[in-house]
């Protein structure tokens, strides 16, 4: 193999794979990065066997050729050359030699045929049978549910984001929880996959590359499911995550059917004063107490060990008073993914679940669970 490839691109590219490789897998082939040039082009693949991420670049090709090497060590040697094109050459015993400038490297390689490479699924051709949504909604939807994904490994059925039909014709549904709070957001796409109807379970880890794959440039995304995976396509990166073998709970039964009491307050301030006064709260349970009166809202904490806090906030109420505890920290984790203004929160009473919504989008909607204080 010998390959020139612009630096640059050579560098967006295996930054990607960094966050895919595992450095601490029991496979030590699964810390190395696969090389493959042919036809003018560079493919390279990092793969942990859940998550698997392929990408391609244009590149001059003077003998094509495959080669695997850590995937690490060439990253941190590219991402410091001064030049603006990269060479990578195969040489015997599997050693890669990558030379730029007056710089010259040689590092061991694995033999890429012991390299997995990506799982065995056409990803190319006709986009039939897939999902296309926007770029920008997609990463928005990943954004304000991953949050709510259980971190206790035991719960494989809450370590995911549920992927689903929405409640309309034409749109995407994503849904996390993990016992204490929920968030749940509709968008629209074009076209659908009729295995969602049933839903499908995503890992945490596949969804965290696609956050960084969906912040780069580029509009449309196409999602498609086969073989117990959901491939994702955008531009010219392929990303496979493998599904969890789980059964999502029926988050419906957790979000209240009907409300009295809605409550509607200005965002910021709420965020800021929950902050201040959450200092003061106990350091075990977290607690934070919302007295909600007639365009009123009091918020106050104690520790027996500092003391106490208190403030109030205008808000727009006029029922019952109504007096509801929350661990502080769920509140706010919700406060900071919304991007409204104005939230709406409504409440059945004093013990059951609170639905926390933006006051600008009906689509999304967060449920925190009370606690007794």
């Amino acid at each position: 193999m010998n390959v020139t490839i612009d630096r640059e691109a050579f560098v967006r590219i295996l930054g990607r794979v960094q966050g895919v490789v595992d450095k601490r897998h029991a496979l030590a082939m699964l810390t190395n990065v696969l090389i493959e040039a042919d036809d003018g082009v560079l493919r390279v693949v990092a793969t942990d066997l859940e998550v698997s991420l392929q990408q391609t670049s244009q590149a001059k090709i003077t003998k094509s050729g495959r080669a695997a090497t850590s995937a690490r060590t060439l990253f941190e040697i590219v991402r410091e050359s001064p030049t603006d094109e990269i060479t990578l050459k195969s040489l015997d015993n599997q050693w890669i030699e990558v030379v730029y400038g007056k710089s010259r490297f040689k590092l061991m390689g694995v033999d890429p045929q012991d390299h997995p490479g990506m799982p065995q699924i056409a990803t190319n051709g006709a986009k039939a049978g897939s999902v296309e949504i926007g770029a920008g909604d997609l990463a928005e939807m990943v954004r304000k549910t991953v949050f709510a994904v259980s971190i206790d490994d035991t719960r494989s059925n809450l370590s995911g984001v549920f992927l689903t039909k929405g409640s309309k014709k034409g749109s995407l549904r994503m849904v996390a929880t993990d016992g204490y709070r929920l968030s749940l957001i509709d968008r629209a796409m074009k076209t659908e996959i009729p295995e969602l109807e049933k839903g499908i379970l995503l890992p945490k880890k596949g969804l965290a590359e696609l956050s960084r794959l969906l912040e780069e440039e580029g509009e449309q995304v196409w999602i498609k499911l086969k073989n117990n995976n959901l491939i994702i396509k955008k531009e010219n990166v392929v990303l496979i995550m493998r599904l969890l073998d789980a059964e999502f709970p029926d988050y419906n039964q957790v979000i209240p059917s009907q409300t009295k009491r809605h409550i509607r307050i200005k965002r910021g301030h709420l965020l800021e004063s929950l902050k201040r006064v959450s200092i003061l709260s106990s350091e075990k349970t977290k607690g934070v107490k919302f007295h909600f009166g007639e365009n009123l809202l009091e918020l106050s904490s104690y520790n027996p060990d500092f003391g106490e806090a208190k403030e109030e906030l205008s808000v727009e109420y006029m029922g019952e008073e109504l007096t509801v505890g929350f661990n502080y920290r769920f509140v706010l984790e919700v406060l900071n993914i919304l991007n409204s203004e104005e939230i709406i929160m409504e409440f059945e009473d004093g013990v059951s679940p609170a639905v926390i919504r933006p006051a600008n989008d009906e689509k999304h909607t967060c449920v925190v669970m009370p606690m007794r204080i």
